[in-house]
């Protein structure tokens, strides 16, 4: 029995010294995600996904670390998310002109001393012109967004360096340049030409590319198409699946949000005994502030998905219209994040490994140019997580008036508990008196 109790006391002075779990340790993360390196570039870029931002406790994403296998944290930084790329192809139409207009032969000038008084065109006007491409036209009139860059397929004199110009117009006739890129391809090189466009914004355009080359083309120049790239200017959210408490159902739905990440979007359905359903969400941190408007819509069993202003809070409403029955059961919840990325240097030994969710953390996201230079200024390459298909659970908010009623009724009891005491000290000290004989 003694040495029982000895290994008892022992194991507790083993745990009562072992070593909290620190910021560190992957363990003390709430998730761990395998993180793929991609191949040609020491710097790795990181599209979080959905369970990494559904574990996140702490604003900008502050408790997201990358450790490798010997369990060191990874320098890291912080990068815009990409935005919506889309991607035309455009049929290019030549523009046509008179390479040798107003070609005249049998010219002559007469002078008058050394001032020219008589000026003399003995030949004439050749009007036979051969039509030359001057350049093409691409119809982008249907494509509004930021321009990224424009691939052409093209036929270019090999060798030679030729220069094209892209231009922008709506009418015709006033050109705003979108960006130049001087081209020289070698004898085995067959890729195609692109040109970068700086993000210049199109919103109904006509696009102009035209080429230069210093000397005589020894070859045409023919361009049969163009493929524009550009940003739709929307971001397409992370989504995740949530499973609502039992009982969630009614005009409001009160939820506790395990998470603080930004959302972008919800997309609730409700269940099939409902059709239609007008909402308001609305979030607060907790119940002493006012319910703040973060977006309406409607619930429907199509995706429709009502957006968010992205602001972030811990308590959320979902809030049927007064109109409306409400929900008449638990509807389904889907919720978009705001997608977020981020850029980490391979400075360890594989394999590598993404954590997230600790609230305790502080932010340790360094510049990205102190990790581009020490990568060589390589670009990142797109670095793979091993996320299954994740789903956050959200739990019901506390009713705030609960607590007060639980205080009031604290209240009477203790009221009514001193009350019987008092009596029950007054008759102790004033006892009834005995009847005589």
């Amino acid at each position: 029995m003694i040495a029982k109790r000895r290994l008892m006391l022992l194991a507790m002075l083993l745990t009562a010294a072992a070593p909290a779990e620190t910021p560190d340790d992957a363990r003390a993360y709430h998730v761990r995600i395998a993180v793929v390196p991609g191949a040609g570039s020491r710097l790795q870029r990181v599209t979080l996904p959905p369970a990494a931002l559904a574990a996140v406790r702490t604003s900008e994403y502050a408790d997201m670390r990358v450790f490798d296998a010997r369990g060191r944290a990874m320098p890291m930084a912080r990068v815009a998310s990409a935005r919506a790329t889309r991607r035309d192809l455009l049929r290019a139409l030549p523009i046509l002109g008179g390479a040798d207009a107003l070609k005249v032969s049998g010219v002559s000038l007469q002078l008058d001393g050394d001032v020219a008084r008589v000026a003399r065109v003995d030949g004439k006007i050749v009007d036979d012109v051969q039509p030359a491409v001057l350049g093409v036209l691409l119809d982008a009139r249907g494509v509004t967004g930021a321009a990224r860059t424009l691939t052409l397929d093209a036929d270019v004199p090999q060798s030679q360096p030729v220069t094209f110009v892209v231009e922008a117009s709506r009418d015709l006739s006033t050109w705003r340049k979108l960006g130049e890129q001087t081209v020289f391809r070698a004898v085995t090189d067959t890729q195609p030409v692109t040109i970068a466009l700086d993000a210049a914004p199109l919103r109904g355009d006509y696009i102009r590319v035209t080429w230069r080359l210093a000397s005589r083309a020894l070859s045409p120049v023919t361009i049969r198409s163009g493929q524009l790239a550009s940003d739709t200017g929307s971001i397409a959210p992370t989504w995740i699946a949530a499973t609502l408490p039992a009982g969630a159902r009614g005009r409001t739905i009160d939820l506790t949000l395990p998470f603080a990440a930004p959302l972008a979007t919800l997309a609730i359905t409700p269940a099939v005994a409902d059709s239609l359903v007008p909402v308001r969400i609305l979030g607060r941190d907790d119940a002493e502030q006012p319910w703040t408007p973060l977006g309406q819509g409607i619930a429907a069993h199509t995706t429709r998905a009502i957006p968010l202003n992205g602001n972030t809070f811990r308590l959320l409403r979902i809030e049927a219209d007064s109109r409306s029955s409400g929900f008449t059961a638990t509807p389904s919840l889907r919720l978009g994040f705001a997608p977020a990325d981020i850029v980490f240097l391979t400075a360890g030994t594989p394999p590598y490994t993404l954590a997230a969710g600790r609230a305790e953390d502080t932010n340790r996201y360094l510049p990205l140019d102190s990790l581009a230079a020490d990568a060589g200024n390589r670009p990142p390459a797109l670095a793979q997580v091993a996320a299954a298909p994740a789903r956050v659970a959200l739990a019901a908010a506390a009713d705030p008036q609960r607590g007060s009623r639980q205080l009031l009724l604290w209240a009477v009891l203790l009221a009514a508990t001193a009350l019987l005491a008092a009596l029950a000290w007054r008759l102790s000290r004033n006892p009834s008196p005995t009847p005589q004989d």
